[in-house]
């Protein structure tokens, strides 16, 4: 499973991520960033905000937990999200000319969790439709090829959607999900499986459509891991309330200013390519 990966985000980077819909890059994040990352994930764990979760599942003797939009009120998040090179690396490899922040996430499995994505893909989580969007997802301690992600290489361009579910759970959430499909095991599909082990610095940079879950799923790992998220999206992107299970997301961006049926245009949402001369400064 274990397949190419690549250094820079250049022409033979970008014909893999455009035929498989996701693509490994080697040591493209700075060790200052993960230092920002681990010392903001641990300041959101100790005063956490409003879109912290416990996904901690029935049984699981450890938990399972992750916060998004936390970088307005975490300096360390912020200065990854405004300052660092992350941005420019996925305009880059999207060939985009200007690319929105839609989301930044952390996500801490501990050890002994049987708690863990199943197979799913980003987009019917949010409201963000059309244009191009993508994951950036890369972990802050070493981690093997079992304690990663496992993509369907390809799946980006099934067309089909399948329906979000709740991770604790596994249970789709409620709300007519009548457009979208069921997930399935996909193992008919094993000969396109992608993964790989991992070193901080690392990063997966995947299409919202591409599916994956976590590879060793709800088999306890033996120690703690801590992963970053910050999800892109291009100028064509526009925000449309999904459902019921993006109320609150939904709400929340139009509280702010967001208008439904629009293109991002929201203070959580940032501009970070080109960077603001005032984040190029610093």
């Amino acid at each position: 499973m274990q397949v190419d990966s690549f250094q820079a985000p250049g022409q033979a980077a970008r014909a893999y991520y455009q035929r498989e819909g996701v693509v490994c890059l080697r040591q493209v994040i700075e060790p200052r960033w993960l230092e920002c990352c681990r010392k903001g994930v641990d300041k959101s764990i100790a005063q956490p905000g409003q879109f912290f979760r416990d996904y901690t599942s029935a049984g699981s003797p450890s938990r399972y937990t992750f916060e998004f939009w936390a970088w307005q009120n975490n300096p360390e998040l912020r200065a990854l999200v405004l300052e660092s090179s992350i941005g420019s690396l996925v305009a880059e490899l999207l060939q985009a000319d200007r690319l929105i922040m839609l989301m930044d996430q952390w996500l801490k499995r501990e050890a002994g969790s049987t708690n863990a994505a199943p197979w799913h893909h980003d987009e019917p989580y949010f409201d963000f439709f059309g244009g191009r969007k993508c994951v950036v997802w890369f972990p802050l301690e070493a981690m093997s090829l079992l304690e990663g992600l496992t993509f369907i290489g390809g799946s980006h361009q099934w067309g089909k959607l399948y329906r979000a579910q709740n991770f604790a759970e596994r249970e789709p959430f409620d709300g007519d999900n009548q457009p979208y499909h069921e997930t399935e095991a996909f193992t008919e599909h094993q000969d396109r499986y992608l993964g790989w082990s991992m070193q901080p610095g690392d990063c997966v940079i995947f299409d919202f459509r591409t599916l994956h879950r976590a590879t060793a799923d709800q088999t306890a790992l033996d120690r703690t891991l801590r992963r970053m998220t910050l999800r892109y999206g291009d100028d064509d992107v526009l925000f449309k309330p999904r459902g019921s299970w993006t109320e609150e997301l939904s709400t929340h961006l139009q509280t702010l200013g967001q208008r439904a049926g629009k293109p991002i245009n929201c203070e959580l949402c940032p501009v970070v390519y080109p960077p603001s001369t005032s984040a190029a400064a610093t």
